[in-house]
């Protein structure tokens, strides 16, 4: 069904069967809760098989990290039998335009599960990154060009890293008291992510060893809180979950989105688009290379701990980085920008786009759905959105 035909079929929304629905989706979200799925992704040893790394690259010697998870506790079993209970009452709900959204998230955490549960095995399968790659996709060819040339042209910038983590944390801590949110700060688990954002758990890691550029807290709140927790808050308002937990494939638009706040806000620098233009370049490149390799590849750009984390983030999921494939997601960053920035240089009103887009955690192919939904009063205006006052213009980056 395509988005007109979506569009159309929302003045005959059938109240009956959304009903239907609304009796799993919330059951679905507990288990999303409760499962926390992409814990399973970041690695419990990354210090030590940082520095073995490093010992060995200095000496001219490569190594590729091996990289240890937390495993599938005995609860998974009850879970995925729960996930299909689930999923055969929601195709129950015939005439429901959110069902098929849902059903579609059953389906990718089941086969996330079902990686990992083979991941344990022994000896692990040797196909597992590729699975990942195919799982999350690879970046386009146009967009690798676009990065492989923001890598040259921005060689030479480099940020400086002086903050600690208290600085980060006492920043957020502020946005967060002056926003009226509940959200909890709780420390990192390492895997290449300083920061990262739980909207089921209504949580904000941030890691407690790492090191951030000066300068660097409002684009942080720009992009973690402005985005990530107010369409997170916004979505936890709405009759359904999923708006919430999100869309199929809502991820590109909703870091898209985030770096398009940082952009229209005058934080997008060269050196944060040369980072997400690295990760666009591990992306492409890990289908193929090791773990040492994709570090080689990016050493010419980045200083040799950075160039280790790019590569760190790509490869996370796999117990032998020196297989092919990784955690592809990460092109997303700047796939999405250039997406949602070409969207919302189209639209008549950036102000009216964006209360659309702050709806909930939806993509931009589900905006019309999302549109006709809150024109119908299905759906709650977004009560927290970017400050449009304080956008300013930002280089053309």
């Amino acid at each position: 069904m395509g988005e007109r035909t979506i569009f159309e079929s929302i003045t005959e929304f059938d109240r009956q069967a959304e009903n239907c629905l609304l009796k799993y989706d919330w059951k679905l979200f507990e288990i999303e809760k409760q499962l926390n799925i992409l814990r399973y992704i970041s690695p419990l040893n990354t210090e030590r098989e940082k520095a073995k790394f490093m010992k060995a690259q200095a000496a001219g010697r490569q190594y590729n990290p091996t990289l240890e998870y937390e495993p599938l506790g005995p609860e998974i079993k009850g879970f995925c039998r729960d996930l299909e209970k689930i999923r055969v009452k929601m195709e129950k709900c015939r005439h429901s335009l959110l069902a098929p959204y849902c059903t579609n998230k059953i389906d990718k955490l089941l086969y996330l599960i079902e990686l990992f549960r083979i991941r344990g095995q022994e000896p692990a399968p040797s196909d597992f990154g590729e699975k990942m790659t195919e799982l999350y996709g690879s970046p386009p060819e146009r967009l690798v060009l676009n990065a492989r040339s923001n890598l040259k042209k921005y060689r030479e910038i480099e940020e400086v890293e002086t903050l600690n983590s208290a600085a980060i944390r006492k920043g957020f801590e502020k946005e967060i008291r002056l926003s009226g949110l509940d959200w909890e700060l709780r420390p990192a688990r390492g895997g290449g992510a300083k920061l990262a954002v739980n909207s089921l758990r209504r949580e904000i890691y941030i890691d407690d060893f790492a090191r951030f550029p000066e300068n660097s807290i409002r684009r942080y709140l720009c992009h973690e809180i402005k985005t990530h927790v107010f369409r997170a808050e916004n979505g936890k308002i709405q009759p359904f979950r999923v708006f919430l937990s999100g869309f199929p494939a809502y991820g590109e638009t909703e870091e898209g989105l985030a770096v398009y706040n940082e952009y229209r806000s005058g934080l997008l620098d060269p050196a944060t688009l040369k980072k997400y233009s690295a990760r666009v370049v591990a992306a492409a490149g890990c289908k193929e290379a090791t773990f040492s390799e994709l570090f080689e590849e990016l050493l010419p750009y980045f200083p040799p701990d950075k160039a280790y984390t790019h590569v760190q983030r790509v490869k996370r999921g796999l117990t032998d980085t020196s297989l092919p494939g990784g955690y592809t997601k990460d092109f997303i960053y700047l796939s999405g920008y250039q997406k949602v920035r070409a969207f919302m240089e189209n639209q008549a009103f950036e102000s009216e786009a964006l209360k659309v887009l702050y709806c909930g955690k939806i993509g931009l192919e589900n905006f019309d759905l999302a549109r006709g939904l809150l024109e119908e009063g299905l759906l709650k205006a977004p009560r927290f959105l970017p400050d449009f006052e304080e956008i300013k213009p930002a280089p053309d980056l």
